[in-house]
């Protein structure tokens, strides 16, 4: 069945160069020329050591520019979050956290973000500065001003779309692009059996998104490619494999003795029918970084190895398909 994929590709398709776009559909964020040069005032959220030098432009888009990362995502009540379970306070956070998430993917900092709204009827003041609250408590710690956006109500259930800034700070932006054959594949946290509660509650991965950008050892960036992962990892790792500019089609090896698995992803397989393992390839919301190095890195769990023959093995057999993909 056609789904979100097939759809964003053709809108992919329809796109034509501009000057002003070093990174377009594709990745995490969208990556512009536009950011000031002389920021008034720097962010006080700097995890990390920052390479100021940086590396020069690459053909992927990946430079040590001052540049701007822009993207949105929305939450939707019954698809990505349930109100009579789960708080405005916490609904909030996690519609906030999705997007701060598409940052570390990157290794940017946050540098605003505009809210829409769009809230029941009959969803009251009070409820609704609950949910901005949990906005707010999501953002404020990573100095993420919250600088417009727009409210309006309607017979249907609450749906919030966030559209995320974010900068470079001379820092290249990594992309979703840049694997090679050899490199390894790693993730930064355990997967699996988000549903029963770290959907919600889950940090995003700032911080190790900085140190992972800034690190350098050789003097040049040391990961290749990187995404958070949120529609699983058997869904989600295809996108470091798809053919670019740098290289054809890959493919992965996994080690499934190596998959870090989630406590609740053990709980989980207790109820569901399927292995804990399974839930870590599938289940989706973990909202940990995937990455591939050639060297070995200061964080991260080592799973698997990029490949050049396409297609992603689960020890020596083929992997099956599983994830999350909204059906369109």
């Amino acid at each position: 069945m056609p789904g979100e994929f097939d759809f964003i590709s053709w809108i992919h398709a329809q796109q034509r160069p501009h000057k002003s776009v070093r990174v377009g559909i594709g990745d995490d964020l969208a990556v512009l020329n536009l950011a000031s040069a002389n920021p008034a005032s720097p962010p006080r959220h700097t995890p990390g050591r920052v390479n100021s030098g940086g590396a020069p432009g690459r053909a992927d888009g990946r430079s040590a520019e001052d540049l701007l990362l822009v993207g949105v995502d929305q939450v939707l009540d019954g698809r990505h979050f349930d109100s009579t379970l789960h708080s405005p306070e916490s609904i909030g956070r996690k519609a906030m956290n999705r997007n701060l998430s598409d940052c570390a993917a990157m290794g940017c900092l946050p540098a605003a973000a505009v809210i829409a709204l769009a809230l029941p009827a009959d969803y009251g003041q009070d409820r609704a500065r609950q949910l901005f609250s949990g906005i707010a408590a999501a953002a404020d710690p990573h100095y993420c001003p919250i600088v417009g956006g727009d409210t309006s109500t309607w017979p249907g259930k609450l749906a919030i779309s966030v559209t995320i800034l974010g900068r470079s700070l001379g820092v290249a932006p990594v992309l979703r692009t840049g694997a090679a054959v050899g490199d390894g594949i790693y993730v930064t946290g355990p997967l699996g059996g988000s549903i029963l509660g770290r959907h919600m509650t889950f940090s995003p991965r700032l911080d190790l998104g900085r140190q992972l950008a800034t690190y350098r050892p050789l003097g040049n960036p040391c990961i290749h490619a990187m995404l958070d992962l949120s529609d699983g990892l058997l869904q989600d790792l295809p996108h470091l494999l798809a053919p670019s500019n740098l290289h054809p089609q890959l493919g992965a090896k996994l080690d499934p003795t190596r998959i870090p698995l989630h406590p609740d992803a053990l709980e989980l397989s207790k109820t569901s029918g399927h292995p804990p393992l399974h839930h870590a390839l599938t289940d989706g919301e973990d909202y940990e970084l995937l990455f591939t190095s050639p060297v070995q890195p200061p964080v991260g769990i080592r799973i698997g190895t990029i490949t050049a023959a396409p297609g992603i093995l689960l020890g020596d057999t083929p992997a099956p398909r599983g994830g999350w993909e909204h059906a369109l």
